[in-house]
């Protein structure tokens, strides 16, 4: 189990939009090397939700100013904008 802190939640929530590997993670949140190891090969584990939390969040982030530009006419955000909803499907 790791350490429920809110630094270390919002670490977790944040490195998971960089996709860092274990080691990096264990570095940046002091947690150590064999528990992230451990809990990255258990995709129901706090490491791994935190981390997809982040992946998800920044998606929608990205989405959302995407959608802004495109709004606004910006013909190269909505493609790109377009493309990353056709490469979820």
């Amino acid at each position: 189990m790791i350490n429920k802190d809110e630094k270390t939640i919002e670490k977790l929530i944040n490195i998971g939009f960089f996709g860092y590997d274990a080691e990096k993670i264990a570095n940046i949140t002091g947690i150590k090397l064999d528990e992230v190891k451990k809990q990255l090969a258990d995709e129901n584990s706090q490491i791994n939700k935190l981390m997809k939390k982040g992946r998800d969040v920044a998606d929608y982030l990205i989405d959302l100013k995407l959608f802004e530009q495109a709004k606004n006419g910006n013909i190269q955000a909505m493609e790109k904008l377009d493309y990353r909803k056709r490469i979820r499907k």
